[in-house]
Formats: C-alpha cells, sequence, structure tokens
C-alpha cells in the first residue's frame, strides 16, 4: 500500500491519455470522482491489485457460423487462438482518513475489441455504523451487487474463467452511471444469525441493452464491456438497410444514454450461518420507441443469487435469471431466462468446480422475418492447481449446445450446433 496526501492538480496528472469513442462516457465518473477530493483528501492510502490469464486452447471452429460473435459469426461460445492473453486487470482502490474512499477498475483484453478500458469506477461514502445500523452509498459507474459468482477482483469469478450464461451478459450489458444506497442491519449487533441489507440504485446510460440477447442470445464467456467499448455481432440479414429492421446496426454499445430517463433496481440481501440469498429487480426504463443510431430497449429481469457453504470444502453456488426487453413498437419483443447450478470442492490445494447452465429466448413480436427464438445449455468443469502464491494453473473445459432460430438467414448454416473448448491456463494475481 502506498500512503500520500496529493492535491487534486497531481492526481489529475496521473491519469493516462487515451483514444476514446466517446470521452465523457467513459471519463465523466472520474471528474465527479475527483470533484470531491477538496473536500474529503487530505491523507490517504492506495492499494493496487491486479489479476490476469494466458492460456492455451484447441484451435476454434473455422465454419464462419461458428465464430464469435464479435467476429460476425453466430458462435455462442468465446473461442480465440491456440495461444493468448485472456483479460488483464488492474484494481485500485483509494481509502482516505474521513468515510470517503473511491475505487476504479481498469482492464486490457483482445476482444470483443482490443484496447484498454474502463470497467468500473466509483466514489463510495460509508460512515460508522448508527444504532448497530450501517449505511453506503456510492456514485458512478458499476454493476448491480446481484452475483455470488463473481465475487473476486474486479468481477471475475474464482470457480472459472468462463463466466455463466447470465453474468456473462451482465458483464456485457448491465452496467451504468448512477448513485446506489444500502441500509444493513448485521445480525451480531442484534444478537441474531440473520443480516439485513437492502439496496436501491438509479442509474442512466444502459438504454441499449437486450440487443445481444434478441439476435445473438445468451453466450459464455470470460468478456467485460468496457465503458463506450462497441460489442459486434452478426450482420443477421433481419437488420440494417433494406431488411425487416433498417436502422438496426449490427452492434451495440451498452452503455450509451438515449431518452434521459432513469432506471432503477431494488435488492435485498440475507445472510444466515452459512447460507446467502440476494434478490434483485432491474428496470431501465428506456423508452422503445427512442431511435439515435441505436434504439431504446426496455429491458427489465428479476434475478435471484444463492450461495451456500455444504461442508469447509464443499460450496454450492446458483442463480436464476428471468426478464423480458422490447424496442420499437413491438419491432422486436421477448422473454428470457438464464439459469445456472454451480459445485465448487476443496481438497488440500485442489479445487474442482461444476457449472452447469441452462438459457433461452422467447420471441413475442409481431416481425416474421426476425426471429429470435433460442435455447442452449452448457456444461464448464475446472480443475485448478496453485503453483505459488501469486500463480495458478487450471485446466478448463466448456461445451455450449444451442439452437438460433434466425441462424437459418443464411443458407446452409444449421440452426443447432455445440461447440466445445478446452483451456489450459495460468491466472496471476497481485497486491500491492
Amino acid at each position: 500500500m502506498v500512503k500520500f496526501g496529493l492535491p487534486v492538480s497531481k492526481i489529475q496528472g496521473m491519469l493516462p491519455d487515451k483514444k476514446q469513442k466517446d470521452n465523457s462516457m467513459r471519463c465523466s465518473f472520474i471528474a465527479l470522482v475527483l470533484s470531491f477530493y477538496p473536500m474529503t483528501l487530505t491523507a490517504a492510502e492506495l492499494s493496487i491489485a491486479g489479476r490476469g490469464e494466458f492460456y492455451l486452447s484447441q484451435t476454434p471452429d473455422s465454419e464462419p457460423y461458428a465464430r464469435p460473435w464479435w467476429q460476425k459469426g453466430t458462435g455462442q461460445l468465446a473461442q480465440q487462438k491456440q495461444f493468448s492473453a485472456g483479460p488483464q486487470y488492474l484494481v485500485s482502490r483509494l481509502d482516505t482518513d474521513s468515510a470517503w474512499s473511491a475505487q476504479l477498475h481498469a482492464q486490457w483484453h483482445r476482444a470483443p475489441e482490443a484496447g484498454f478500458g474502463i470497467t468500473e469506477g466509483w466514489l463510495q461514502y460509508s460512515p460508522l455504523p448508527w444504532s448497530g445500523y450501517r449505511f453506503r452509498s456510492r456514485i458512478g459507474y458499476f454493476y448491480p451487487s446481484l452475483s455470488l459468482e463473481n465475487t473476486d477482483i474486479a468481477w471475475t469469478s474464482p470457480y472459472s474463467s468462463n463466466f455463466s450464461a447470465a453474468n456473462s451478459w451482465i458483464a456485457e450489458e448491465i452496467k451504468a452511471r448512477g448513485v446506489e444506497i444500502s441500509l444493513s442491519r448485521p445480525g451480531r449487533f442484534f444478537h441474531t444469525e440473520h443480516s439485513h441489507q437492502a439496496v436501491v440504485g438509479l442509474f442512466q446510460g444502459n438504454d441499449p441493452a437486450g440487443s445481444l440477447l434478441a439476435w445473438r442470445g445468451f453466450a459464455i464467456h470470460p468478456y467485460q464491456t468496457a465503458l463506450g467499448e462497441r460489442v459486434d455481432f452478426a450482420r443477421y440479414l433481419s437488420i440494417g438497410p433494406g431488411s425487416a429492421i433498417p436502422n438496426q446496426p449490427s452492434w451495440v454499445e451498452p452503455n450509451r444514454e438515449l431518452d434521459r430517463r432513469t432506471g432503477y433496481y431494488l435488492g435485498w440481501h440475507w445472510l444466515y450461518q452459512q447460507t446467502e440469498l440476494r434478490l434483485y429487480h432491474y428496470d431501465n426504463k428506456a423508452d422503445p420507441l427512442v431511435l439515435t443510431n441505436q434504439y431504446g430497449w426496455r429491458s427489465k429481469f428479476t434475478n435471484l443469487a444463492l450461495q451456500h457453504q455444504w461442508t469447509e470444502q464443499l460450496r454450492l453456488v446458483a442463480q436464476w435469471l428471468r426478464g423480458d426487453t422490447q424496442m420499437g413498437a413491438d419491432v422486436v419483443k421477448a422473454d428470457y431466462q438464464a439459469w445456472f447450478l454451480l459445485v465448487n470442492y476443496q481438497a488440500n490445494d485442489w479445487q474442482g468446480t461444476v457449472r452447469y447452465d441452462h438459457f433461452w429466448v422467447k420471441d413475442r413480436d409481431q416481425t416474421p422475418a426476425d426471429d429470435n427464438n433460442g435455447d442452449g445449455d452448457s456444461w464448464t468443469l475446472r480443475l485448478a492447481y496453485p503453483l505459488t502464491e501469486q500463480l495458478s494453473s487450471a485446466l478448463e473445459y466448456s461445451i455450449v449446445s444451442s439452437s438460433q432460430a434466425n441462424r437459418a438467414q443464411w443458407a446452409g448454416w444449421p440452426v443447432e450446433f455445440s461447440q466445445r473448448s478446452l483451456r489450459f491456463t495460468l491466472t496471476y494475481q497481485f497486491a500491492l
């Protein structure tokens, strides 16, 4: 850890210059955080941590339809070269001698777009407990805390390289600029084993969320979308100029604000002995009739996550997500659902994980030329072993079997197919 007391001008000089598609979107939270320093920063403690991975994998499928979405294919499993670098993350946290703190998550990855970006950044206010109750608030860009799978550094998973289908989609499309407040009732202060936390979030900048589910469907991968990043998908014949949906591009920038409406989410956390549960409802309140290079998508869902520590070695994690999305006057309208069950077992230094995913999207609109129906399931198996305190190795196998009706838009492309991935991964972590 590094202790320092710096004026705002010095901190601004430490920020890297970089080319950005939407400078205001990627950096507005930095300006927001810096604006509080004159009030709060007298002395501070800076901690830095990082995580990244490198892997050897099987040769990706060569058929055009099986290529991943960022290569304009319709595959739903992330596949790259035989030897490649996975996402690399850097986390910095600034703790002051007051109730204020700040956190920034940066990444570099090769896909969907190669380059450096910011995945999360927020300013947090955490005063001392009052009569046993704890109040927290944060403002910036961040994920709602709805996942019990992605609990490691920089919203990664301690269980596998590839996230579940539900959390892979959240990593792509569910993040926005907003404010969140929470009130906790820790059980130990009230002589009970039950702890509760209520969460309320208000946000903007997540209006196109739902685009990927409508055409590509759910997917299995380890990628988080950086602020302002574009996610490409296949150029389906039902979208683009001269098609049934002429104004829809074959890409999405999920963190865009299109209609100035404010979305919200509500959450409840419950902890009892070795069991934890999180229940959330999310609604971006987007206007589906808005069109500004991209359509607004009214997307809402309910999410339930569960974790239970069965024994010292055995842990169970599960998640269920269900919702609906609409674009235009019923131009695209669909229900969606994804759930998974994960079992993690630790024996000495070895760690084994098995996860099963099931997901579907049901078309409910009146656009017959654009069939958005799809479903599938996936198995992920991982065996990990630490080499040092900072370096670990793992062998991970994933298989995704899916059916997407819109693949039939291309002659000879199969509606149903399976993809497999076998990876040997080296993962490093450090903390300063």
